[in-house]
C-alpha cells in the first residue's frame, strides 16, 4: 500500500476587512445599552439619559433613567426596555424612576438570598385598582411606599398591554437566543476588542502647548509623566481612526488639554456613523500607575477641550489591564465611552459621561452619564491562524509524519509544538522546539544511527519475539488520532498512521517466515453481536487459531478454537460479548493465537470494537430535560467528575464527586435561560447531553 497523504487547510477562523462592511464598533456587542454591566451595579446619584443592562444584582436609591423610547435598543413585546437585570434588585433607599414610557425587566423578583436583592411586588394596579402608574415594592410594601422603582407609565402605555400574564416584569430576558441579551458572550468579546485596541499602532502625537510636535516624542505610546509638559494639545486627524496610547500616570498628569479638528457631533439617537473619524484612547500600566500611590486606584481625567457632548461618540477610552476597582475621578466632564471590561468601575468624577459606561461592575455615585453610544467601526485585525500540511509515511521501517507549517503573519524566528492526541482526546506526547517544516517519528517509535526502525507504538520485545500491546503509544496507529499544531495560534489535525508497505514496515519486521500469513482480520459490531473475519493468503505446518477476549488488551481469555483448512482461504467466527460479560465494558479486543503443528504459535494483531449503545449499562441517563430546577444524572459507575458548559465553551459548574457516587443533583436555578451541555466522566468514559434551561 503506498504512503496515504493527508492534506488539511486551517484558515483563520475570523477575517475582518478593514472596510466599513465588515466592520462594527468595539462595544457593538452591548446592542446599544449605554450602560452594560457583567455582574452588580449599584445607583446612588443620580442619572442616566440612555438604556441599562445589569448582568448581576442592582442595588437602587433615588435616580433616574430617562431617554425617549423611540430611541430605544432593545424591545420585549413591543415595549423598550429601559432596565434590564439579570439578577434581583435590593431597593435601598428613594426611588428609582424609568421615564419616556420605556419599561423594566428583572429576571429574579423572589430572590434566594434576601441579602444580596428585595422580594419584589409589581403594581400594575394601585392601592384603589386603578391602572395607575406602575411600580415595583418590596413584597410586603405597599403602592405608595419607598423605597421603590417607578416606571412612569401604565399598562396602557404600551402595545400590546402589559400585565402580570402579558410580558410581565419579572421575566429574565438573558440568555443566548436570538431575543435575548447575551452579556456573557458580549463580555468575550469586549475582553479581545480591548485587548485588539490596545495592540493597535499608535499614530497621534501630545504636542506642546504651542501645537508643535516635540522632538522624539513624535508618537505613543507615552509612558513617561516627566516628559509631558503643561496644556499639551492634540490635534487629530479627522479622516482616519486615531490612535493615542498612554499610561494611566501621563494621563493624570496632563490636567488640561486641548483636541482639535474632530469632526462635527452626531445626533441624538443616531445609531449609525460610516465616517473615517474615531479616537482611541489606551489608558495602561494601570496596576502600576495604582501601585505607585500606594493602592490608590483613583485617576482624575484631564479637562479636555474642543470636545462637545455628542463628539463623545467618537472617543473611546480603553482600560485593557484595570482588572480590580477603577475609580474615575476629576473636576469634569468626559467625553466618550468608558471600555473596562475587567475592572469594578466606580464613576466620582465632577462631571457628567457622555458616552457608554461597559466594566464587569459599576457604581454611580454622582452626576449623570449621557446616551453619546460609541459608533465608529474598528476593523478587527485578521486572527492568526496557520496552514498545516501533514503526510505518514514508511521509511527505512520507522513511521514518520512529513509537517509544513504555513503561518498567515511573519513568523520568522518562531517554533513550533506538536501535540499527539489520540481518540480519545488524551495527550500522549508533546514535541516543542521544532521547525516549521521538517519531520518527526510517530511516539513510541525509534530508530538506529542508520536510520533504520528498531521500536513501534504498541510493540515490546519479550525476549526474541515481539509482542503487540495495549501502551501509552499504540493508540496513535488507531482512527482519529490527531496532532495539535502551536506556533502562536494553534490548530488541531487528524493524522494517519502509515502502513507497511512492500518491504518497508511500521511494525516490527519479521524474523522468519511465518506459520500463517493473514491478509485480513477485522471485528465488526453487528446488531450488537461482534463479527470476526479474517483471510489466509499462505500457511506451512499450520494447526489451528484460537479466538481470544479481553476487555483492556493486555488480559485476553481464549472463547473457541477454529481449525485451519488447507482447501479454505476466509474464516469468521460470532461473538457475544454484550449479553455474556457480567460487567460493562466501552471496548472489547480481539486477537488470533496462530498455532503451529509443533505447537508454537505467534499473536495477530488487536483488533477493537466500541460498545456503543448497545449495553444499556454504559448510558448515562441525564433529566429532566427541559428543566426549570435541577438537572439528575444517573450513571452505571461512579461519576469522576460532572462539569456545566456554555454553548460557547464556558464553565458555569463543575463538582468531583466523592467516591462511589453514581446519582448527582445540580440546582440550576441561577442559570439564565437557554442550551448547556452537561459533560460527566465515569468508569466508561466519557458522556455528554444538552440540557435545556427554561
Amino acid at each position: 500500500m503506498s504512503a496515504k497523504a493527508l492534506l488539511v487547510s486551517l484558515l483563520a477562523t475570523l477575517s475582518l476587512n478593514v472596510n466599513n462592511a465588515h466592520a462594527q464598533s468595539p462595544t457593538s456587542a452591548a446592542k446599544g445599552f449605554n450602560i452594560f454591566i457583567k455582574g452588580d451595579a449599584t445607583f446612588a446619584s443620580s442619572e442616566t439619559e440612555g438604556p441599562v443592562a445589569i448582568g448581576g444584582n442592582l442595588t437602587t436609591n433615588q435616580y433616574q433613567i430617562s431617554f425617549n423610547k423611540q430611541h430605544g435598543v432593545f424591545f420585549v413585546g413591543g415595549a423598550s426596555i429601559g432596565l434590564a437585570v439579570r439578577g434581583g434588585v435590593k431597593l435601598a433607599s428613594g426611588s428609582l424612576s424609568v421615564n419616556g414610557d420605556n419599561y423594566v425587566k428583572i429576571g429574579q423578583c423572589a430572590p434566594s438570598n434576601p441579602d444580596a436583592a428585595t422580594n419584589l411586588r409589581v403594581w400594575y394596579k394601585d392601592n384603589n385598582n386603578a391602572e395607575s402608574t406602575i411600580r415595583i415594592t418590596g413584597a410586603a410594601s405597599n403602592y405608595s411606599d419607598t423605597p421603590n422603582i417607578t416606571i412612569n407609565a401604565n399598562v396602557n402605555s404600551f402595545s400590546p398591554k402589559v400585565g402580570e400574564d402579558v410580558n410581565p416584569v419579572c421575566q429574565n430576558v438573558f440568555g443566548s437566543g436570538a431575543d435575548q441579551i447575551d452579556i456573557d458572550a458580549a463580555f468575550t468579546t469586549f475582553m479581545k476588542r480591548s485587548a485588539q485596541l490596545r495592540d493597535m499602532k499608535d499614530n497621534l502625537a501630545i504636542r506642546d502647548q504651542n501645537g508643535n510636535i516635540i522632538s522624539g516624542m513624535e508618537t505613543g505610546p507615552y509612558l513617561d509623566p516627566t516628559k509631558i509638559g503643561n496644556n499639551p494639545k492634540i490635534i487629530v486627524d479627522p479622516n482616519t481612526i486615531n490612535v493615542l496610547t498612554v499610561s494611566a500616570a501621563v494621563w493624570e498628569k496632563i490636567q488640561n488639554t486641548n483636541i482639535e479638528r474632530v469632526p462635527q457631533g452626531l445626533q441624538l439617537g443616531d445609531v449609525r456613523y460610516t465616517g473615517p473619524f474615531a479616537l482611541i484612547v489606551n489608558i495602561i500600566d494601570f496596576p502600576t500607575f495604582c501601585a505607585a500611590k500606594g493602592g490608590n486606584p483613583i485617576i482624575n481625567f484631564p479637562s479636555v477641550g474642543g470636545l462637545s457632548d455628542s463628539q463623545g461618540s467618537y472617543v473611546i477610552y480603553n482600560f485593557p489591564d484595570a482588572t480590580e476597582r477603577l475609580i474615575l475621578g476629576g473636576n469634569t466632564p468626559i467625553h466618550g465611552t468608558i471600555f473596562a471590561p475587567y475592572a469594578n468601575l466606580i464613576k466620582e468624577n465632577n462631571g457628567n459621561i457622555n458616552g457608554q459606561i461597559i466594566a464587569k461592575s459599576f457604581v454611580h455615585n454622582r452626576d449623570e452619564i449621557h446616551f453619546w453610544p460609541f459608533l465608529p467601526h474598528i476593523a478587527e485585525p485578521v486572527e492568526k491562524a496557520l496552514t498545516v500540511e501533514v503526510i505518514s509515511k514508511c521509511i527505512n521501517n520507522a513511521p514518520w509524519l512529513e509537517y509544513k507549517i504555513t503561518p498567515n503573519y511573519d513568523a520568522t524566528g518562531e517554533t513550533a509544538k506538536i501535540e499527539w492526541i489520540n481518540s480519545d482526546d488524551k495527550v500522549i506526547q508533546e514535541d516543542a522546539g521544532k521547525p516549521l517544516t521538517g519531520s518527526i517519528l510517530f511516539p513510541g517509535a525509534a530508530v538506529d544511527a542508520d536510520g533504520k526502525g528498531i521500536a513501534w507504538p504498541g510493540w515490546e520485545k519479550n525476549g526474541d519475539k515481539w509482542v503487540e500491546v495495549v501502551d501509552r503509544y499504540s493508540s496513535i496507529r488507531d482512527e482519529n488520532a490527531k496532532i495539535k499544531v502551536t506556533v502562536t495560534p494553534w490548530k488541531i489535525v487528524e493524522i494517519t498512521y502509515p502502513a507497511s508497505a512492500g518491504t518497508c514496515y511500521t511494525s516490527p519486521p519479521p524474523a522468519g517466515a511465518l506459520p500463517v500469513t493473514l491478509a485480513s482480520f477485522t471485528a465488526k459490531n453487528e446488531d450488537c453481536d461482534v463479527q470476526l473475519n479474517w483471510t489466509v493468503t499462505e500457511a506451512k505446518n499450520f494447526s489451528h487459531f484460537v479466538v481470544q477476549r479481553s476487555t483492556d488488551a493486555k488480559t485476553f481469555v481464549s472463547l473457541n478454537r477454529v481449525t485451519y483448512d488447507a482447501n479454505q482461504k476466509a474464516y469468521a467466527y460470532n461473538d457475544s460479548p454484550y449479553s455474556r460479560e457480567t460487567a460493562p465494558a466501552k471496548f472489547y479486543y480481539y486477537r488470533l493465537q496462530q498455532v503451529d503443528t509443533d505447537e508454537t504459535f505467534e499473536y495477530s494483531a488487536i483488533r477493537s470494537v466500541e460498545a456503543g449503545t448497545c449495553d444499556a449499562r454504559l448510558s448515562v441517563a441525564f433529566f429532566p430535560n427541559p428543566t426549570q430546577e435541577e438537572v439528575n444524572v444517573k450513571s452505571y459507575s461512579p461519576v469522576k467528575k460532572l462539569e456545566i458548559v456554555s454553548l460557547a465553551g464556558k464553565p458555569v459548574y463543575h463538582v468531583f464527586p466523592s467516591q462511589n457516587q453514581t446519582e448527582l443533583k445540580v440546582n440550576v436555578q441561577s442559570f439564565a435561560a437557554g442550551l448547556y451541555i452537561v459533560n460527566i466522566v465515569n468508569g466508561e468514559g466519557q458522556h455528554s447531553s444538552k440540557i435545556l434551561k427554561k
